[in-house]
């Protein structure tokens, strides 16, 4: 393991967002399109799961009104979003070309331990208020 990925690893447990890259939509121009507001950092899985002959992925952030909003900036419709009491963790499914658009603007690739972490660290306010229905 290098140290950008230690770095990226330190980071994702914390819950803190990455430096904006160059030409990614919150460091610079991507062809003239506003970078989307956001305060919390927003992640993005490997596009693995196969259903309807497509790999999906899932968005995760931090806050889910950020999650809302960058959601909405990439174009994904509020009705791809799948939040409690149906899941346990609030979440987007994209595909593997949204998945590339999603990194592009700004979203934390994340492999497999990555994004495990992430879910653990978002289930906890969930468990904090008590048990809800759903899977």
């Amino acid at each position: 393991m290098d140290k950008e990925d230690a770095d990226v690893r330190r980071r994702i447990r914390a819950g803190v967002r990455e430096s904006p890259r160059t030409g990614a939509i919150n460091g610079g121009d991507d062809r003239g399109t506003p970078a989307p507001p956001r305060r919390s950092a927003v992640y993005v899985d490997e596009a693995i799961w196969e259903w309807r002959g497509l790999k999906w992925a899932h968005l995760l952030a931090d806050d889910t009104d950020d999650l809302h909003r960058f959601a909405a900036a990439l174009g994904i419709h509020r009705t791809s979003y799948q939040g409690p009491p149906r899941t346990s963790v609030p979440h987007y499914d994209l595909t593997s070309y949204e998945r590339r658009r999603a990194i592009a603007h700004g979203a934390i690739a994340c492999g497999r331990d990555e994004i495990v972490a992430v879910v653990r660290r978002l289930r906890s306010p969930c468990a904090a208020r008590g048990p809800e229905t759903g899977s």
